[in-house]
């Protein structure tokens, strides 16, 4: 069994069943990264595909001195901001041609179907907190990656990471706690 840089070497080289391997090793946590910093399970193994296949076209600029799980995940979670910003930008135009054609659209209505699909209350809970509180915890404790992968994958120092997930946790907690009052 080959390591993720020799793997690397040989997807270099041509070798598409190296890629391949690579992508099975770290798909799992490549569609975690995804639902959570898109905010959609529905779209994640999707932004997860296309992140995988910018990682390949671009497997040349891959650097030996990193991870190449880190580098793969940030291009996904590069690739499910870019998903989010898209979305956002959708969202804003059909508001606007539906108020030109007199309609009242709901803000939010596509994402309803997201919405009801999460039905626990942490998903609730982390669904109301910032998009870098989820990032950061969805990276820590969903798709289980380390501080130092975390970092990576979200462009930040390892010193974020750590001081981010505590304030997003006590965020977190906070919200758990309303959420239990209001019941």
């Amino acid at each position: 069994m080959c390591d993720d840089e020799t793997l690397v070497a040989r997807a270099r080289a041509g070798d598409t069943e190296s890629f391949g391997e690579l992508v099975r090793r770290h798909e799992r946590a490549a569609v975690r990264v995804a639902a959570v910093v898109s905010g959609s399970t529905t779209d994640a193994l999707d932004i997860a595909q296309e992140g995988f296949v910018k990682a390949y076209r671009n497997v040349a600029s891959h650097r030996a001195s990193g991870s190449v799980r880190s580098w793969m995940l940030r291009i996904v979670a590069n690739e499910a901001k870019n998903h989010v910003r898209g979305r956002l930008r959708r969202r804003t135009r059909d508001d606007r041609h539906a108020r030109a054609d007199g309609l009242r659209v709901a803000p939010g209505a596509d994402l309803a179907v997201d919405e009801r699909a999460e039905h626990e209350e942490l998903a609730a809970a982390l669904g109301r907190l910032r998009a870098t509180d989820r990032e950061v915890l969805g990276c820590r404790f969903v798709a289980e990656l380390s501080e130092a992968e975390t970092a990576t994958v979200l462009g930040i120092a390892p010193g974020t990471v750590k001081s981010r997930t505590s304030r997003a946790l006590g965020r977190l907690r906070t919200q758990l706690e309303e959420a239990g009052h209001d019941s």
